[in-house]
């Protein structure tokens, strides 16, 4: 009989080191690969939102470069270098530009003999040999095209879009604009959470005559850093390659640090923008979690031990305790986990239970049979229903491992979409899935949506704005499109303060969204901009959708202002416009309005 207990324990204790190590290096590679996977997802993210902002800004700020060379008298001031009469014309211009845009520091007029014909942010000061001091002037009166990015001047450091001036195919000379580097560190901050620096070689930066902050990393200058991160930026550059990817701990925080690397007018590398941000340290986390498992481990075996020697039914409290055990390492998963037979819900956690607003499985099991109730179609194949292919969802899931599987969820309102992972346990003809649901849809939300007003913002307009083109010339229907942005909205924040700036711009996109149909397309452009896309609507309904809003905004009672007024751009798809074109127009609208009194509609 003792030989039998001391048979029963020793092959327990090894059933729970088994079990314990297995879960335990399970959950620690699981959480590595997870951990790996995050840091390239959001490292493709923060890539994405960098280029797309760089690519926005050389969009706007080439179409504001059009739209200030097209006059006639702006082009005739130029042709005959008239200093004066230039300055007048741009003047008012310079000041909308600059207050859409505080961080624009230069706009300059070069003429094309290489001299610099005037300055908008310097007007006193021209008639300089300038493109004997600037590589890029010099190259854009060479080649007569358009041109960007990273180079010091007169006024220090900027991004610079230079953008030719021809007249009936005769180069005049080209326009000039240089956006402070904050100004770009600010977006990626606003669209990841991600602090970021520009971190350039030395050699492309003079003398740093016009940097407020600069930290040397070998051949590279810090633009700009936090002074937070320069005791981090030490132990970055100690123990990695400049413009490597990695993970820095300081202190008792860990830090990912990832550079993207950034090209000049010519293609070619002068550094990276470097993205700081606050990440969990993975080791202390599997060290708790080993600590975790081998607290519980112990506490077992010392229970069952004592168990077995006081009374010969101890197996059967031990496969007790096993279950308890099996249930603790579920609950300390912080992702939901439920078990199933694929119909019916057999066992999950309480991070699952406290997500569905249940306190047990059999209140849950009252309700419900199985969890894939709650699944919703998405925009792609990827997304579980209930039965995919005549299959069961976990039937699906374990015939297609190569598939990147989430599923869709809505409780209380919100949405949430979960990567689905999923292992199966095969005994005596009968199958259980154990399956881990993993929160991916916050990063997604947070990457699209604006966070001030709650709307759509310029990234996600842009992700769907090409889709929407391409759905109404293949179904060869209309599609209308609406700019417009708030008239003297500088008035409001210098008057009243940007909080109350901020409500207004609240209660405008909110009164715009319960105007419109649901598949209509909101998004805040930028400031005081807001767009709108109108699928399957013609000219006349896009006219009669910004008039309705046009008025609904006039009639609005704003707190604290009193009365607003908005200006309006309207214009359909052409039959053979781009997309560029199409925004271009719909700017040109826009500023026509507003040139002819403001508070009104042009299409």
């Amino acid at each position: 009989m003792k030989y039998l207990k001391a048979k029963i324990l020793f092959t327990l204790f090894l059933v729970i080191l088994g079990v314990a190590t297995t879960v335990t290096a399970y959950n620690i590679i699981h959480e590595k690969h997870e951990d790996n996977t995050r840091m390239a997802e959001v490292y493709k993210s923060v890539s994405l939102n960098y280029a797309q902002i760089i690519d926005d800004t050389i969009h706007f700020y080439t179409a504001r470069a059009n739209s200030n060379i097209r006059s006639p008298d702006v082009i005739n001031a130029i042709r005959a270098g008239d200093h004066n009469t230039l300055y007048r014309l741009i003047l008012p211009r310079w000041e909308v530009m600059k207050n859409e845009n505080p961080s624009l520091i230069i706009m300059q007029f070069h003429q094309a003999n290489g001299t610099s014909l005037l300055r908008m942010h310097q007007p006193n000061e021209y008639g300089d040999i300038i493109a004997l001091k600037r590589s890029m002037v010099a190259h854009i009166h060479k080649h007569h095209t358009s041109i960007s990015g990273f180079e010091e001047g007169l006024q220090g450091l900027a991004f610079r879009i230079l953008v030719p001036i021809i007249d009936h195919g005769d180069y005049l000379g080209a326009v000039e604009f240089g956006i402070s580097p904050p100004y770009l560190t600010e977006k990626i901050h606003r669209y990841t959470a991600y602090n970021s620096f520009f971190l350039l070689r030395q050699n492309i930066l003079g003398a740093f005559r016009h940097i407020d902050r600069y930290f040397p990393m070998g051949d590279y200058i810090a633009i700009n850093i936090p002074p937070k991160f320069l005791p981090l930026m030490n132990e970055y550059k100690n123990k990695h390659k400049i413009l490597d990817n990695g993970t820095v701990k300081y202190g008792n925080q860990s830090y990912a640090i990832s550079g993207i690397p950034i090209l000049n007018y010519l293609n070619q590398p002068i550094g990276a923008v470097m993205f700081i941000r606050e990440v969990p340290d993975f080791w202390t986390h599997a060290v708790s979690m080993i600590l975790a498992t081998l607290f519980i481990t112990l506490t077992l075996m010392i229970t069952l031990g004592l168990m077995i020697n006081r009374t010969y039914n101890t197996i059967a409290n031990a496969m007790n305790f096993q279950e308890l055990y099996s249930q603790s390492i579920l609950d300390a998963i912080p992702s939901p986990v439920i078990v199933t037979d694929g119909d019916k819900l057999i066992a999950a956690n309480q991070t699952f239970l406290h997500y569905f607003h249940y306190e047990s499985i059999k209140a849950f099991q009252r309700v419900h049979k199985c969890v894939c109730e709650y699944f919703e179609a998405g925009d792609t194949e990827d997304f579980l229903m209930p039965t995919n292919n005549d299959l069961r969802w976990t039937q699906y899931v374990s015939h297609h491992p190569n598939i990147h599987h989430k599923v869709k969820i809505t409780i209380d309102g919100i949405t949430t979409v979960f990567d689905v992972k999923l292992s199966v346990l095969h005994f005596q003809e009968q199958f259980r899935y154990v399956v881990i649901f993993t929160d991916i849809s916050l990063m997604q939300a947070l990457s699209i949506t604006d966070q001030l007003t709650g709307i759509a913002n310029r990234l996600h307009f842009s992700m769907i704005y090409e889709h929407a083109i391409n759905v109404a010339r293949r179904e060869h229907k209309p599609l209308g499109i609406i700019f417009f942005d708030i008239d003297h909205f500088k008035r409001v924040n210098d008057h009243h303060g940007h909080l109350t700036g901020d409500t207004v711009l609240k209660q405008v996109a909110s009164l715009v969204k319960e105007k419109i149909r649901k598949s209509d397309i909101i998004a805040r452009w930028g400031g005081e901009e807001f767009i709108l896309l109108l699928p399957d609507t013609y000219i006349e309904e896009t006219v009669q959708v910004a008039e309705t809003l046009r008025l609904a905004i006039e009639n609005e009672p704003f707190e604290t202002i009193g009365k607003l007024t908005c200006s309006f751009g309207v214009a359909t798809l052409g039959e053979n416009e781009s997309s560029e074109e199409l925004l271009k127009r719909v700017d040109d609208l826009l500023y026509e309005a507003k040139s002819k009194g403001r508070n009104q509609v042009v299409q």
